[in-house]
Parts: structure tokens; sequence; C-alpha cells
């Protein structure tokens, strides 16, 4: 029998105002009110499926936060979650309940007609989709941590998309059962990996309709999310991405299609973090209990001010109509200070390029051609960096260990004499032979003197046909080695269970059993040498 714990809603805080918001379907969405004063004025919304009133996303405490600096808050469960009426489904009514909320607010005497949306993950993605919707009150966005398109496969054309995260359907078993949550952990040991998700519901005695549709070919986003946002009335837009957040893939899929779009170019803000999602800071890690924010009150009430004050001021500076004095982009450098910069990359940023060779990596490439190669085995899969990507920094793993395996290729740099920062796209370039069906991840790693490497950034592809290149988008990095210090990537064909595990062409990877191992090699040097950039330049891809 697994260990399950069915979650509802918490008690409401009682200088909440509960109201029930109507939709344009009849459909009524819970919402708790913070008001401001008795005057009319600007409304921060707040749409989430996570319980606007349960300790792990403290709303009340943000509601009252916003409150006492000038805005209402209203913070609202989306339909089918908690107190929310309507059916539980991921991603489907957002635009459309975003804007019905947008109007009921703006119908209220308590509000002067303007209306800003804030929110981390699910809730920073509708906000994202309160903009797709095109309410004309809707006067900003801050979205952090997420994208349009969050937790999709991306697919990169040319036959290769990016490997699935084991996240998307763990949240449906997890979030999109019913109106509750579900606290459990699957046998990730197990195969099929579909198997203890049925055990799951099988215990539960009902099942998750978000994650059947997943093998039934309807899963869906409505409208499909980030072509509609690029059509959509521009909003100005201050995106905050997390250097080690495990969805920043979908913030910079968003960013760099934003930027290279004439109207939302001039309204897109940036401001980058050494944080992963659930918003544990580099500095910290590994977290001590005293820093804690999920678990020591103090260590949260000092959070606050870090976490909400950078959309506070952006929104001020939106209806003061003072966007002028905003910088376009901010970003802090891991082991190091912050900057502004009116692009991302920075113009003036240093450019690298490292050659992969038998030797390590190199500044310049191999005298002569040669190869590299690994043997994959299905049946003992690398293992992921953390134990939870979500909060990848709270034991921040040490991966040293992870280069001895016979499955990972590890390319070291030599040891730096100064500190060097590396900033902007960082792009791995292989030249291999690969079936359809095979799955290359890559990891940029910060190697101390003392032998322990730790993650900077990572990427992964899937080949749908066969290649015989690969190119890895490794996001973009904001990120000192100190000196002493080296360089080093690590390359493998999995990361398990961030990602599902490579399988046959065609097959399903949560309902197929492992294969055979399988040897890859990776051409070093000659007409098309391996290589690693980072720095200005187009984004990814």
């Amino acid at each position: 029998m697994l260990n399950i714990e069915r979650v509802g809603p918490a008690a409401a805080p009682a200088d909440a105002e509960q109201v029930m918001i109507p939709m344009r379907d009849g459909v009524r969405l819970a919402a708790d009110l913070y008001r401001t004063g008795s005057s009319p004025a600007p409304v921060v919304l707040v749409r989430l499926p996570y319980d606007k009133d349960g300790a792990y996303c403290f709303m009340p405490l943000i509601g009252r936060y916003f409150s006492a600096r000038g805005y209402s808050a209203v913070v609202q469960d989306v339909r089918g979650k908690y107190r929310s009426e309507g059916a539980t489904e991921f991603g489907v009514h957002e635009a459309d309940d975003g804007y019905d909320t947008i109007q009921w607010v703006t119908e209220q005497p308590w509000c002067n007609g303007d209306v800003v949306m804030w929110g981390d993950s699910y809730y920073g993605f509708t906000a994202i989709a309160a903009a797709i919707g095109g309410h004309p009150a809707l006067k900003a966005i801050s979205p952090r941590v997420t994208g349009s398109q969050l937790s999709t496969v991306l697919e990169y054309g040319n036959g290769t998309r990016d490997v699935e995260q084991t996240s998307r359907k763990m949240y449906f078993a997890t979030h999109y059962v019913d109106a509750d949550r579900y606290e459990w952990e699957p046998d990730w040991n197990g195969r099929p990996l579909r198997a203890s998700f049925d055990a799951f519901f099988e215990q539960i005695g009902k099942r998750s309709a978000c994650f059947d549709a997943e093998f039934s070919g309807e899963s869906r986003f409505v409208p499909p999310p980030l072509k509609a946002l690029l059509e959509s009335r521009p909003v100005p837009a201050l995106y905050t991405i997390g250097w080690f957040d495990n969805c920043a893939i979908w913030s910079w899929h968003d960013v760099r299609a934003l930027s290279r779009d004439p109207g939302w170019s001039s309204r897109l803000y940036l401001r980058m973090e050494a944080i992963d999602h659930e918003n544990y800071r580099l500095r910290d890690a590994p977290v001590a209990p005293s820093a804690d924010h999920a678990a020591d009150p103090a260590a949260l009430e000092r959070m606050l001010p870090g976490y909400l004050d950078p959309a506070i001021e952006f929104f001020n500076a939106v209806l003061d109509d003072s966007l002028e004095t905003q910088p376009r982009v901010s970003y802090e450098i891991c082991h190091g200070e912050w900057r502004e910069s009116g692009t991302w990359p920075p113009r003036q940023a240093t450019g690298f390029e490292y050659f992969l060779t038998p030797d390590g990596l190199s500044a310049e490439p191999p005298q002569r051609e040669s190869s590299a190669e690994w043997t994959h085995d299905p049946s003992d899969l690398v293992p992921s960096a953390s134990m939870n990507p979500f909060a990848a920094l709270f034991d921040r793993a040490d991966l040293s260990a992870i280069g001895e395996r016979d499955d990972v290729l590890r390319f070291t740099g030599p040891a730096l004499s100064e500190e060097t920062d590396l900033i902007g796209t960082a792009t791995l370039l292989l030249s291999l032979s690969a079936p359809a069906g095979a799955h290359i991840h890559a990891r940029l790693l910060d190697m101390a003197p003392d032998g322990s490497a730790h993650l900077i950034s990572k990427g992964q592809v899937r080949f749908d046909v066969p290649h015989d290149a690969a190119v890895l988008d490794l996001q973009d990095v904001g990120y000192r080695l100190r000196a002493g210090h080296r360089l080093a990537l690590d390359v493998m064909s999995s990361d398990f269970p961030e990602y599902v595990p490579e399988c046959p062409a065609g097959a399903d990877p949560w309902t197929s059993l492992p294969g055979g191992p399988v040897t890859r090699r990776i051409a070093l040097g000659g007409a098309r040498p391996s290589r690693l950039r980072i720095g200005p330049g187009p984004g990814g891809r």
C-alpha cells in the first residue's frame, strides 16, 4: 500500500473577505479579498491551484503585504480547485476565467479600474493567460519561474524535442485529481513507470482526467499558449527567471520569442535571480533550518521583501507612467553581485568557446580527429542532480562522483587563475551518430579545488529521427567561476527520475520496459568539432 495523504482547503483567515466570483458559464470561483484602505485602489490579482488559504503558498501573508503597500489583493482558487466550483482541468480555462475575474474586480467600488497580476509557477501562468485574454483593465503582469507553455514538451523542429520531465504526470496525480491535493511518492524503480501511478489511482478509487488524457492524445492547452500570447495585446511584463529553476526552460522560450516580437519587446522586462523553483537561494545552499522559509516563519518574513518588492516597484512604475526608471534587465551573478543592462545578453559580455578534446575542455580545437564513447544502460540510469528538482538548491548536491560512471563523459577545463564570469546563452554542439529515440543530456558544472562539482546549468534533447549532430540548449547563465575553480561538462543519455528514460523509437517511456545497453559516440575535432559556446548571441534555438 502506498502512503497517501489527502489535503483539503485550510481555514480562511479572519481578515480575508471571502467572495464567490461568477464566470460566464455560471461556475463560481472562490476568492479572498485583502482591502487597502477605504478609497478605490489598484488591485493585484493572484489565481492559483494550490489553496489560497494554505501554508504552501502563504497567500494570506502576500495579500497583507500588497494591501499594506497600496494595492488591494484578490487571491482566487482556480476552477475546480479547493473552494472553487467546476471541473478540475489543467490550463484549459485560465484565459477566459482570468478575463471574467478581472471584469468582476473592475466592477467593485474598491477597485480604481487598474488590475495587475503576479504569481509563481502555475499562478504565474494564469497571469500570462490573462494577458492572452486581453482585458483592457489588465495593466501589467509579473510572472515568476514560469512560462506560457509550462510543463509541456517543447518541439524544436528537425525531428528533435525536449525530453519530458516526469513532474508533469506527477503533478496531475498530485494536484489535478480533484479539488484537493494528494501527497504521495511513486516507486521510481518500478517498471513500467506508469504502474506506480495506476496503483495510486486504484488505491484512492478515482483517476486524474488530466493524467489519462496524456495517454489518449487529448491533453491540451486552450488556446495554444505562446502563439496566442504573441498575438495578444502587449502589456508590460516583468519575467523573473531562476538560474536553478527546473521550469526555466519555459521562461526562456517565452522571453526569446517575446524579445523578437516588435510589439512585446518594448514592454518586456527581465529579472534573473540565483534561485530555484521553490525560491531557495544559492547564497543559503545547502539550506539550514533557520533559512528554510517553508519551515521557519521568521525566514519566511525575511524572504518577503526580496520576493515581492521588485513586482511592486514594477507595478508602481507602470501605473505612474514612469517605466523609463526601471532597468530593462536586472540579473544576479551567481557568487557575485547584481547588475543591470539594457539588453540580454549584455552586449559587453565576453564570449567563450570551448572544444571537447580527449584531455577535457580546451580553448583550442584538438589537433587530430578522435572520438569518445559511453554505454547507456537503461537498467542503471544516471541519477538526477537533486532529490527534488523543484528545490535544487535546498541540498545543492555534489556531482563529482557522477563523472566517475562509465555511462558519463566528463570534460574538464583547466583551473582558472582569476575569477571569470560566464554570462549569456550556453549552447552545446555535438558531432555524433544517434538513432531515433535517443536522448542526450548535458550538465555544465563548477568544479572546486577540493574536487566537488556543482551544477551551473543543463540541457537535453530527444531525437525523433536519426541524427549525426545535436544542438543542446543549456539555457542562459550568469555565473562566476572563482579563481582555482574549473569549468566541466558532463554528457550522458539519462537524468532520472527528473526526466523520463530513453526508450525505443515509437514506444512510450511510461508503458515500455527497459531495453538493452547501447553505445554512443561523439566526434572530437575534425571538420565539425564538438564544442561549447557561452556568451552573447542568438538564444538557444
